[in-house]
């Protein structure tokens, strides 16, 4: 593992003209990995972005660019790798904002960004339906907004809409029930974080859903916030500094959050005799720097034998679901969480943990796709399953 080096993104312009072409970011590239062309690697959109925005040749701003600009997970690996301390994860997302600016999105990203503004979700539902999936709980209700409780469970648009990641939000209000928790939640309320919004470069359409949650939890009087969503958390411990000045929200992710009710003896966790493997999600990871937590509650667990990944921690190989891929590339998103499953056999595990839906989503469709008898569950689902 290379020295990682940290600065300060001080612009596209000024970064891009850092860059050495070393090519250290192409091997750390998930997408040039399964795509192989040089104008699929950091280094090389790097170079024409340079070429396009430097130089103020805007209009020669080819299809194929904004292909390739959308053809990323927005991992953050290659900046793991930038022997410069190019904060390419930053460059992406300033690149992909200029090309919204300039009218050239792909498709994809103005048919989100239109549905978001429509639905305030990321699916075709009414927002209201928020909570449906807190119907298979034996107390709905105990989801529903109520102002002073002690913690606010931002679920997140993919735990309330698709069915195969409500058992997410189900198992977390289990636990938080069965821990005397005192929750509660935005119930339809709830706007998407804005993280869809600000990854297709529609920063501005953004703040708009950000300054709304943030006005929720304020008229709620939440002052601890968990998140089960890494996208989420990151946008509610980065993103939303500016709309929380001056008020006091401690904002956790909920595999931080299960460490603390572990330590303090609120969990009762029994023997669960399986081999585990954990995949980091990249936004939990190496965007928000949280490794020990996830890994902290798998260990708790009596009888589970632990064995880590090749690539693990800052070293983790995206899941391809990230970035907003899936949405112009389902099929290049596929082939990249190929690599991660065949990771998982050479391991032998019999349960592959996450602490991101979208991961979950996407390693169980290659698990399943390879015809492995492994199981894909969050580390919530895990925790439960260790307290029935």
């Amino acid at each position: 593992m290379r020295e990682i080096i940290t600065k300060p993104f001080t612009g596209m312009e000024d970064e891009a003209l850092i860059c050495g072409r070393c090519g250290y970011c192409r091997s750390a590239c998930p997408v040039y990995n399964v795509v192989g062309w040089e104008s699929a690697t950091p280094r090389g959109k790097i170079a024409k972005a340079k070429e396009i925005f430097s130089q103020g040749k805007q209009t020669e701003l080819s299809a194929e660019f904004v292909q390739r600009m959308a053809q990323c997970t927005l991992c953050g690996a290659c900046a793991q790798e930038c022997s410069t301390g190019i904060d390419t994860r930053k460059m992406w997302l300033e690149l992909r904002k200029r090309i919204a600016a300039l009218g050239r999105e792909p498709k994809a990203y103005k048919a989100l960004r239109d549905n978001l503004q429509e639905k305030k979700n990321i699916s075709n539902f009414s927002n209201d339906e928020r909570l449906e999936w807190a119907q298979d709980l034996d107390d709905p209700a105990v989801l529903k907004p109520r102002a002073g409780a002690a913690v606010g469970y931002f679920v997140g648009c993919v735990s309330s809409f698709f069915p195969q990641a409500a058992q997410v939000p189900l198992a977390i209000a289990e636990i938080f029930s069965k821990a005397g928790v005192d929750f509660t939640s935005l119930g339809g309320e709830e706007w998407c974080c804005g993280f869809p919004l600000i990854s297709t470069g529609f920063v501005d359409e953004a703040r708009q859903f950000i300054r709304h949650n943030v006005d929720k939890i304020r008229q709620l009087g939440i002052h601890t916030l968990v998140a089960s969503c890494p996208s989420c958390y990151s946008v509610w411990k980065e993103d939303s500094r500016e709309a929380l000045q001056g008020y006091d929200l401690e904002i956790l992710h909920t595999t931080e959050y299960l460490v603390r009710l572990i330590k303090e003896g609120r969990l009762s966790l029994q023997e669960i005799p399986e081999t585990v493997t954990y995949h980091d999600p990249c936004d939990l990871g190496r965007t928000s720097g949280i490794y020990d937590a996830p890994r902290e509650i798998i260990r708790s667990i009596p009888g589970v034998r632990f064995v880590e990944l090749p690539h693990h921690r800052e070293q983790a190989l995206c899941c391809g679901g990230g970035g907003t891929l899936q949405s112009v590339d389902a099929a290049l998103a596929a082939k990249i969480a190929r690599l991660r499953a065949g990771e998982i056999r050479s391991v032998g595990a019999t349960v592959v943990v996450s602490a991101c839906q979208q991961c979950e989503q996407m390693l169980t469709a290659a698990v399943r796709e390879a015809k492995m008898p492994v199981r894909v569950l969050d580390v919530s689902q895990l925790v439960l399953e260790a307290m029935d």
